[in-house]
This record gives structure tokens, C-alpha cells and sequence, in this order.
């Protein structure tokens, strides 16, 4: 966001960060970080001071919460404002019965990555795997880590961390759709399986690697793999493969070519 006291920006996809023409600004103790956190799960709304005093402490609130929770405000304020004499200008306002933080949404690296997103899968969809391939890359670099990790216990942060974190491997699907779909199957196995290890359960990825393994000359690995997904679905749940995933297996058996 550019206003007339500079180019703001908040990172979430990582370690949360905040910075004020590209220079990273220092925040502060972890309950300053966290109102902050806070703050930009709800950017451009107000959130009260009730709310902040919630997320912070829960029913073990002290009594002077909502005094400590404003002189935690007050220390955010001079932060986002930078060296003296620069000034601070209305980032963060008070607007009963809280604050707000007053940047536009596109100042969130978040908010940029789920419009990439967006715009990839619509490419994907559309048929257009290489403009779609090119989008998602970029918003996956967007990432610098967990989303907000450090803020587990908070639990609108935190569920807002979860909610990140899950559209990022969905993007990473998305993204390994797109390359499959030209051509890049190769140098996608060694990916894929680390993934797969990763997230065991995760259908998508196993019929992923599947498909990357029989366009890369290796039927029987794309089988074992199959093997490897029933058998830890039905260890863990009980449950065989979805449909869709057996129908990749039925496909393979068959060779049918447009698999490839």
C-alpha cells in the first residue's frame, strides 16, 4: 500500500514481518506482534478492544487487560511509524469500540497470494497450463515459511495460520497439475515424493506421482505406488482409494494413451 508516509507492506506467509519502503521495522515483544497479528486477520475492520483482550489472554484475561492491551496498541503505533520524525499517519486508528489497521488488503502478502492463486486455477481450468504454471510459481514464492507459526496459541491467528497453510499445499497441487501438464513429469518424481511422505493421505499427490512415474517410463513404480496408497488408507482409515484415484490406477493398467 502507498500512501504519503511511504510503501507499507505485512508478511504472513513466514515469520509475521512488517516493513515501510522495503525497510523492515522492528515490532516489538510477542503480545505486541500478536495485536498486530490480530489486527490483519481482520484487516481494514475494526476490532474491539474486548476481542484483542480474547485473543490474547482467553478467560485467564487479568484485570487490567484492556489497559494493557491499548498500551500494547500504543507501542505498535510508534513502531509502524519508523525513525522520529517521520511520522506515524493513519496506519493504525482507533475506531470504537478498537482499532483498526487502515492499509489496503493488497498490502498482505497473503491477500496477494490467494489472487495469484485464483488466478492460476482459472488458467488451469481453462485449459492453459503454462500461464497457469507461471502464476502459481509466483504465488508460492511468495512464501517464506509457516504462516504465522509463532502465533499457535492465539486462535483467530491460528486459525487463520491453518487456513493459509492448507490453500498452500492445494496450491502446490495446482501448481504440480500444471506441470505435469507440460510435459515436466521428470523432474517432478523427486518432488512428489518427498511430498507424498509428507502427506500420506493426500490422494491428490499420490495420483500425481502416479501420472509422473508412467509418463517417465516407469509402469510398474506407478502401480507400487497405487500399492503404497492402498495400503496406507486402509492401515490408517480403513477405507480403500477414492474413485478417482483407483481410476488413475485402472488407467495405467490399460495404457490408455492419452494418460500420456
Amino acid at each position: 500500500m502507498v500512501t504519503e508516509q511511504g510503501t507499507f507492506e505485512f508478511r504472513l506467509l513466514g515469520p509475521l514481518e512488517a516493513a515501510r519502503d522495503g525497510r523492515t521495522m522492528p515490532l516489538g515483544g510477542p503480545r505486541v506482534r500478536g495485536v498486530l497479528a490480530r489486527l490483519l486477520v481482520d484487516v481494514g475492520r475494526t476490532v474491539s478492544v474486548t476481542a484483542l483482550v480474547d485473543e490474547l489472554w482467553g478467560e485467564r484475561a487479568p484485570g487490567d487487560a484492556h489497559r494493557t492491551v491499548r498500551t500494547y496498541v500504543s507501542r505498535l503505533r510508534r513502531a509502524l511509524a519508523g525513525p522520529p520524525g517521520e511520522g506515524c499517519g493513519p496506519v493504525l486508528v482507533t475506531r470504537p469500540p478498537g482499532y483498526q489497521l487502515a492499509v489496503e488488503p493488497q498490502a498482505l502478502d497473503a491477500v496477494r497470494f490467494e489472487r495469484l492463486a485464483t488466478e492460476g486455477r482459472r488458467a488451469l481450468a481453462t485449459g492453459r497450463p503454462g500461464p497457469a504454471l507461471e502464476v502459481l510459481t509466483a504465488a508460492l514464492a511468495l512464501w517464506r515459511g509457516s504462516a504465522l507459526a509463532e502465533f499457535e496459541g492465539l486462535p483467530a491467528v491460528g486459525c487463520e495460520a491453518v487456513r493459509l497453510n492448507a490453500l498452500r499445499l492445494t496450491v502446490v497441487e495446482d501448481r504440480i497439475e500444471a506441470a505435469l501438464a507440460t510435459g515436466q513429469h521428470a523432474l517432478l518424481v523427486g518432488e512428489l515424493e518427498g511430498l507424498v511422505r509428507a502427506h500420506p493421505v493426500r490422494e491428490r499427490l499420490r495420483g500425481q506421482l502416479m501420472i509422473a512415474l508412467y509418463r517417465s517410463g516407469r509402469q510398474a513404480d506407478a502401480l507400487g505406488a497405487f500399492q503404497d496408497a492402498r495400503t496406507v488408507l486402509v492401515h490408517a482409515y480403513g477405507v480403500e482409494p477414492s474413485p478417482a484415484l483407483a481410476g488413475i490406477h485402472q488407467r495405467i493398467l490399460r495404457q490408455e494413451p492419452d494418460l500420456t
